[in-house]
């Protein structure tokens, strides 16, 4: 025990602050989850953008340093598309630098959807902002699994196109959540085990 505080005590003097971005807090985490989740689905009183908000808080911190500088509502140059949340791959892990190789997501866009039902235009709008450096990679973030249907549609979009669109439901958040809390594994890989489920029921 000695010499492993030893080690540690050795090794803070490497640790640095992060100037550009500071996560925020586990608590501030659990509130702010707790309150997203309390959220109806729906665009009354502005509650669509509230949950867009605390997403965008929320996954940056969680996804952090794996996925970084987060952007809100970026758009592009003409402004006729406007992504609700990109972030920068930086594939220091295996999983980002497959999405990357795979796919060519060299960042990575977020579809935000405050809705009880996932429809096939959700769908469409995340695949059309699939092009370039966003390669052939999408989430959508939103409330509820995929119906049947809808995720017949995104296998049939791999099929057709080789495109990959997963989606990260109220459950997924809150188990994200957890492990930002407890640290024993990072909370990406709930995205990449969405991912590996939506692999494994694509056609050979």
């Amino acid at each position: 025990v000695q010499a492993y505080i030893s080690e540690k005590e050795q090794a803070s003097s490497k640790c640095r602050i992060d100037s550009l971005f500071s996560p925020i807090p586990i608590l501030s985490a659990k509130r702010k989850t707790s309150s997203l989740l309390a959220l109806p689905s729906g665009n009354a009183n502005s509650v669509d953008k509230t949950y867009e908000k605390l997403l965008a808080q929320l996954m940056a911190s969680m996804l952090y340093p794996h996925l970084d500088f987060a952007a809100e509502q970026s758009r592009t140059d003409s402004g006729v598309l406007i992504r609700d949340l990109v972030f920068y791959n930086n594939r220091s892990i295996d999983f980002m630098q497959d999405i990357s190789n795979d796919y060519g997501s060299r960042q990575i866009v977020m579809e935000i959807k405050n809705v009880r039902v996932i429809e096939r235009e959700h769908i469409n709008q995340l695949n059309r902002y699939l092009a370039n450096e966003f390669g052939r990679f999408g989430i959508l973030l939103t409330r509820n699994p995929l119906p049947k249907p809808m995720f017949k549609n995104t296998i049939d979009l791999w099929a057709g196109q080789r495109r990959c669109i997963i989606v990260l439901d109220d459950q997924d958040l809150k188990t994200m959540c957890e492990i930002y809390e407890n640290k024993q594994r990072i909370p990406i890989e709930v995205i990449k085990k969405k991912y590996i489920e939506f692999t494994r029921a694509c056609p050979a």
